[in-house]
């Protein structure tokens, strides 16, 4: 099973899943955060991925993943939904 699996969707996702468990480790509060936390990780990682391969910039890889942009998308990303939940949980 794991040989139908790319090995850079592969490592995309565990990395994105390894952002969003030490955000939620960090400052996570329910199962809900977790989860809402995958969902931006994933995102952003996908975006910052997309954007890597656009502008192709001389940054290092791991195979064909753009592992710099990726993650910097996600962490921004995972900021992003960290501050809409604390400003939404301060103004009901």
């Amino acid at each position: 099973m794991w040989s139908l699996i790319p090995p850079a969707l592969l490592l995309s996702a565990l990395l994105s899943v390894a952002y969003a468990a030490l955000l939620h480790l960090w400052k996570g509060r329910s199962l809900r955060d977790l989860v809402v936390y995958q969902i931006a990780a994933a995102g952003g990682f996908a975006l910052g991925q997309l954007v890597g391969l656009l502008l192709q910039m001389p940054l290092p890889r791991i195979g064909q993943v753009h592992v710099v942009e990726a993650t910097l998308f996600a962490w921004l990303a995972l900021i992003g939904v960290r501050e809409l939940t604390l400003a939404r949980r301060a103004n009901p």
